[in-house]
């Protein structure tokens, strides 16, 4: 049997935020504005459940666009990983990309190797964390997503507004069970 010691890389779940997680009408960033998709705590919980870190990757180029500033996310960010660690699902660490082609901050405009489809919050994250990409998973909304996982190695899956990340965590879980 093979186990995790702490040099040995882990598995984990690279999961978009906005409407993966949370409901998002476009740009959302406020607190007041805050909702969780139902299941996605649930959801959470079953993967922190099963031994795997959880990591947020986010494209959030309204900071490019100066809809909202890095601090309004970070505060948004907060209420998510406090509701999950409530729910019994630490997040363990969230990667960000500010960039956006149409940015009005010139510094965020140009290509980057961040800004899903890429993989560079996948990458950066699995090296500061030690993660096998090649047993982890990554969830999203948007072919996107699909796109930076499988450029990352991982399993990458594409959920749907009529799934629940519950019952989805369950299905992967029976096919993608982590080694303990």
């Amino acid at each position: 049997m093979i186990t995790d010691s702490p040099l040995a890389p882990r598995p984990a779940v690279f999961l978009d935020r906005d409407n993966t997680l949370t409901h998002d009408e476009g740009y959302t960033y406020k607190l007041q504005d805050f909702s969780w998709k139902a299941g996605a705590l649930e959801g959470l919980k079953c993967f922190a459940d099963a031994g795997l870190l959880l990591f947020i990757i986010t494209n959030q180029g309204g900071i490019g666009r100066e809809l909202f500033s890095e601090a309004d996310m970070h505060v948004f960010n907060n209420k998510l990983c406090s509701d999950a660690a409530q729910a019994g699902a630490a997040i363990t660490d969230i990667a960000f990309c500010p960039h956006h082609p149409k940015a009005i901050i010139a510094a965020l405009r140009g290509p980057c190797d961040c800004r899903k489809p890429a993989a560079g919050m996948i990458f950066q994250l699995a090296k500061k964390w030690h993660i096998d990409c090649t047993r982890s998973l990554v969830i999203g909304d948007r072919p996107s997503d699909v796109e930076a996982g499988n450029k990352a190695g991982c399993h990458s899956y594409l959920i749907d507004d009529s799934q629940r990340l519950d019952e989805f965590a369950n299905q992967l879980l029976k096919i993608h069970r982590p080694t303990s």
